[in-house]
């Protein structure tokens, strides 16, 4: 039987909390961590202890704050290699799209709550990576704000998928 060490576990919720503010995946975290303790010159635990710390109002060493947010901010603006041609794809639900953001937004609430949940960030990592495959994207930040886009044009009754949806299609079915 093995035993989690504390600098594992601290470094496990740590990846927790960064999943849910950033938000991304779970390798994603672990890349923020690595590079921000490459970044400040501090060892890997000390950085895990200062995410977990974010929301106690403890001030960062100025270093590590600086590294932190840069590779947040990395993490967040992280683009996509160029397409070669012009492709179409189609859309998915904005119905389905709107069940799954909601579900993403109560698992993150729920993962800076418990980071300390395994079964949980399981589940955050899962709903990261439908939203990106669902929406056709690599990175999770630019996968949720075509999400909200999505489900937002369909609120409005912009045109999704080539039509406007309005009282008379839906009781019709069209």
């Amino acid at each position: 039987m093995s035993e989690t060490t504390p600098g594992h576990a601290a470094t496990e919720q740590a990846v927790t909390v960064l999943m849910a503010v950033v938000p991304c995946g779970s390798d994603t975290a672990r890349q923020i961590l690595a590079d921000t303790a490459q970044a400040a010159e501090i060892a890997l635990l000390e950085t895990a202890e200062a995410v977990l710390a974010l929301g106690g109002c403890r001030a960062l060493p100025a270093a590590l704050g600086t590294a932190l947010k840069a590779a947040m901010d990395g993490a967040r603006t992280a683009t996509a290699p160029p397409v070669p041609q012009p492709y179409t794809r189609l859309l998915p639900d904005p119905q389905t799209i709107g069940v799954l953001l909601k579900r993403h937004r109560g698992l993150r609430r729920r993962a800076l709550a418990a980071p300390h949940d395994l079964t949980l960030r399981n589940e955050l990592d899962d709903a990261t990576y439908t939203l990106c495959i669902l929406m056709g994207q690599r990175n999770a930040c630019t996968a949720l704000r075509s999400a909200e886009l999505l489900v937002g044009a369909e609120r409005l009754g912009a045109p999704v998928r080539g039509r406007v949806r309005d009282a008379s299609t839906e009781r019709h079915g069209l």
